[in-house]
């Protein structure tokens, strides 16, 4: 007996390290991870010097008289008020791709400013088109010839502001297959050099030190080596929730300018390194990090600067480590159940095995940031201990009812019977499926809501909510949740289907239809009619229950779900009520009637995408947009006016003529490919 119990060992150390290799736990191993994180917030540690300005919804309310985007004005004044104060380094976690609207020597003065200290702004790179990367982009760090995948060309601010900056950083990251942030690229290489990320950048002007070099696999900076990834990624040690470090709004910042010290004071903004970037909930520049799926992006970047200056970063293990202590655990496992007579006591004490590991595992990640992975020896100690806890059942006694009664003195018979049977259920957390996500808001909802005393205000709600939810669940679809006016809904789990993107879409339709008669109904109880814009994006997201183990929702994320929540405020830029993406309109028969709107990239993706305008029914403007749109395509923005001009009545036509008529004034952008870039959402 006692030689088959360690057989099993060898034998769940086997399957356990097998199952890892293949990467099959590896969300399960990241929800650990962040358990570490919630568990463990190391909030004392967040660097003080480290001051968000967050362009957050007070902000928004307070200026709501001067619109979005802001001129430039605004970010050159606070830019040399943060100097005067004296700010170490500011860095703007926006982009300024496009010139400047309101005034043509905005961007001069916003790049001169800016060059009177150390400022970073960020651009875009890419392999195939853009710009010569310019040279305030790269930094000298040599590495291996082997290196692939080079960037050769970038998407930096317009020329004054990018003049301006110190340096220019790509603040690209990949999240985890889960959805989740929590790595960061250093640095990217180029044809020409490498490009810093915002963190690295950043790091580099506070210290004033250029002397950053790659040794194998570490970052060798201000004397201290940082592991790096395969794509030269920084495992974040995130400090805490959101809100760990001091933000203070732009508003306030403004109000420091005219004298009112009340939230912010200038001496405290002295040697601060400043990060400004969107935190209002409107710009939708939030990234699900272990502490919240919500995360402003410049929060992120904040971790990472603290965790580069700090030398403190999430500490990994390779997969020779991983196999010592996997077969280990399942060697003690099988070593109490061998050699303790008693089976109950023999299977607790190799269970109290499992619970030191764990503890030890949760220990080395308090103290010392250090990530020891814990699915593989767990899982494997696990199956030791149930198979073998089996074998010596077997062999005590020849009864099987005694065997199952004695197993369900400390785990459930039915749990050990299906993870005997299924080890692959082992895994937890949520499933990738190709869905379709949706997205609505109801346009003016704020003005609407100041026109109605809050007991209307909610009866009105009550009404709107029901008759778009129903047509939703009519077909299928899931309501993930309601924000205020917003519907969240998704088509395809927890029941799969097929056509999702068509049951989406119907149901899209379907509430434009609603809409008269619900107008009809609402006209007639004395409210105000409603007009609602709807996003849509089909495409692999990952959905499943998300949250504690006390308080959790079924959900969804993914880049496609973000795209979804993006069109929806795309639509404000075109009049239109509905917007897909081409993966949605892919997925439609040839009758779905869908007019092609445009090209756009919005705001936190990094591709471009074409949208579609679904309607109930053909327009007499389709045919000459679609002439117009193939022209402006092309560049030809003369023509393609006479065809925009002519559809009187049409809200995209008319958002095109303005855009043709202003292209007509300044010029071919350079780069051009028909690409228009969303700076705001």
């Amino acid at each position: 007996m006692k030689k088959l119990i360690f057989i099993i060992a060898g034998i769940s150390t086997l399957l356990s390290i097998a199952v890892t290799a293949a990467h099959f736990d590896r969300e399960l191993e990241l929800l650990t991870l962040d358990l570490r994180f919630n568990l463990f917030p190391d909030t004392a540690s967040a660097d003080s010097n480290i001051v968000i300005i967050g362009v957050d919804d007070a902000s928004l309310e307070s200026m709501d008289w001067l619109g979005w985007p802001w001129p430039r004005q605004i970010w050159s004044d606070m830019t040399a008020f943060l100097y005067r104060s004296g700010a170490e380094v500011v860095y703007f976690d926006m982009t300024f791709s496009t010139s400047s609207t309101f005034s043509a020597g905005e961007d001069s003065v916003f790049g001169a400013v800016a060059g009177q200290g150390k400022t970073v702004f960020i651009t875009g790179l890419g392999r195939e088109e853009g710009q010569p990367i310019p040279p305030n982009a790269l930094i000298d760090i040599s590495l291996s010839p082997e290196e692939a995948d080079r960037y050769r060309f970038a998407s930096p601010p317009v020329t004054p502001i990018a003049e301006g900056a110190a340096l220019l950083a790509a603040p690209y990251a990949t999240p985890d297959n889960d959805g989740i942030f929590r790595k960061l690229p250093l640095f990217f290489p180029a044809e020409t050099g490498v490009v810093p990320s915002p963190a690295l950048a950043i790091a580099m002007l506070y210290y004033e030190d250029n002397s950053v070099t790659v040794d194998g696999r570490n970052l060798v900076f201000g004397g201290t080596n940082i592991p790096l990834t395969d794509n030269h990624e920084i495992q974040i040690r995130f400090a805490g929730p959101v809100g760990t470090y001091r933000t203070v709004g732009v508003a306030d910042i403004l109000s420091a300018m005219t004298g009112d010290t009340t939230a912010c004071k200038p001496s405290q903004l002295d040697g601060k390194i400043i990060l400004i970037g969107y935190t209002a909930s409107d710009l939708m520049d939030l990234k699900p990090m272990p502490y919240s799926a919500r995360c402003p992006g410049v929060e992120v970047v904040a971790n990472a600067v603290d965790n580069i200056l700090s030398g403190r970063y999430v500490a990994t293990q390779g997969l020779a480590i991983t196999v010592v202590l996997t077969l280990l655990l399942s060697l003690c496992v099988a070593a109490s159940l061998a050699l303790i007579p008693k089976v109950i006591p023999a299977s607790l004490t190799g269970l109290s095995s499992i619970l030191i590991f764990v503890g030890f595992s949760l220990a080395a990640f308090k103290y010392g940031n250090v990530w020891v992975t814990t699915v593989p020896p767990v899982t494997s100690g696990i199956l030791t201990l149930l198979a073998s806890s089996v074998v010596a059942y077997r062999y005590a006694t020849k009864d099987k009812k005694f065997l199952k009664a004695a197993f369900s003195q400390y785990l459930s018979p039915a749990i050990v019977s299906q993870v005997a049977n299924h080890p692959e259920m082992l895994k937890l957390g949520g499933e990738k499926k190709e869905m379709t996500a949706f997205f609505s808001d109801i346009a003016g909802f704020t003005t609407i809501s100041e026109q109605l005393d809050p007991q209307e205000l909610v009866k009105l709600l009550n009404i709107y909510l029901t008759e778009m939810t129903d047509i939703i669940l009519a077909s299928g679809g899931t309501v993930d949740k309601f924000e205020g006016d917003a519907i969240i809904a998704f088509w395809g789990a927890p029941v799969e289907f097929e056509d999702h993107a068509v049951r989406g879409v119907n149901s899209a339709l379907e509430c434009q239809r609603k809409h008269k008669e619900l107008n009809e109904k609402l006209k007639q109880i004395n409210f105000p009619p409603l007009t609602t814009r709807m996003g849509l994006a089909s495409g692999p997201m990952v959905v499943g229950n998300m949250g504690s183990d006390k308080r959790f929702d079924y959900t969804m994320m993914g880049s496609d779900v973000n795209l979804a929540s993006r069109l929806e405020g795309v639509n404000k830029v075109y009049g239109t009520p509905i917007l897909i993406s081409s993966t949605t309109r892919n997925s439609l028969p040839d009758s779905f009637i869908c007019r092609e709107i445009d090209t756009v990239m919005v705001v936190g993706q990094k591709k471009s995408v074409t949208i579609w305008e679904p309607m109930l029914s053909e327009t007499e403007f389709s045919n000459s947009y679609s002439k117009g749109l193939k022209l402006y395509r092309n560049g030809d923005f003369k023509a393609a006016l006479g065809f925009f001009a002519g559809n009187a009545g049409d809200p995209p036509s008319k958002t095109m003529t303005e855009r043709c008529r202003n292209f007509i004034k300044t010029g071919t952008p350079d780069g051009w490919d028909g690409t228009w870039v969303l700076t705001s959402k």
